[in-house]
């Protein structure tokens, strides 16, 4: 089993994400690794991309990680920094694409082919939201967005986006636009912006505790 703490070289790590993949026989006895946190079996769910930090004030080369995770759930299983080349299969996984919709004239339909949209976008701004775009092939946008609701599970990539100032982009303001009032009951409405809500307190309650910026010597702010 993969955890934050395993301190295995890469290539033993790698070996094991070989076996434990897609690649591992349909003949196996059991239902293969599962995932600690959501108990998905991590065939088919295992997902891996590379992040680099955004908008950091510290000098000096940014260091991009290579992130594997449950694409079921979103649990980080392997943080590791990211090695550019090597043998074939070392390397990052593609993207996973946002899957055409059944029927693209359904209002369903549309609001699929919206949340690609919006996903591209992110992604032009250097986030992959993996785990969305896996739910979305799993269930589909509108049973992805409702699951995201009933689990009480907030995407990553919502607070990042406010904390970049693009709340437009986030699943969460997408779902209380009039165009899908059909699509989600009023209560699935308020409890999107209730969260979108949220994720911008959290992020300014983060600035404020950072100190930053501010004049040198100037008390910190509290509250929030």
């Amino acid at each position: 089993m993969l955890s934050l703490s395993e301190t295995a070289s890469p290539e033993s790590l790698w070996w094991r994400l070989y076996v434990t993949g897609e690649n591992a026989t349909d003949g196996s006895s059991s239902r293969g690794p599962a995932c600690p946190h959501c108990r998905e079996p991590l065939r088919g769910n295992l997902r891996q991309e590379q992040v680099t930090p955004q908008e950091t004030t510290e000098p000096g080369p940014k260091l991009a990680m290579t992130l594997t995770y449950c694409g079921a759930c979103g649990l980080t299983l392997h943080l590791a920094p990211a090695r550019m080349g090597g043998p074939a299969g070392y390397g990052l996984m593609v993207p996973e694409e946002v899957a055409a919709p059944p029927d693209e004239q359904a209002l369903e339909g549309q609001f699929q082919l919206r949340c690609r949209e919006l996903i591209g976008e992110i992604r032009s701004l250097g986030f992959n939201p993996n785990v969305w775009v896996a739910m979305i092939n799993r269930l589909g946008a509108v049973g992805a967005a409702k699951k995201f609701l009933a689990d009480h599970q907030m995407l990553v990539a919502t607070p990042w986006l406010v904390g970049r100032g693009r709340p437009e982009l986030t699943l969460e303001h997408e779902i209380g636009e009039p165009r899908w009032a059909e699509l989600f009951t009023d209560d699935e409405r308020s409890e999107a912006a209730r969260r979108l809500a949220r994720a911008g307190r959290t992020h300014r309650r983060r600035f404020w505790q950072r100190g930053w910026p501010r004049a040198r010597g100037a008390p910190r702010r509290s509250g929030f």
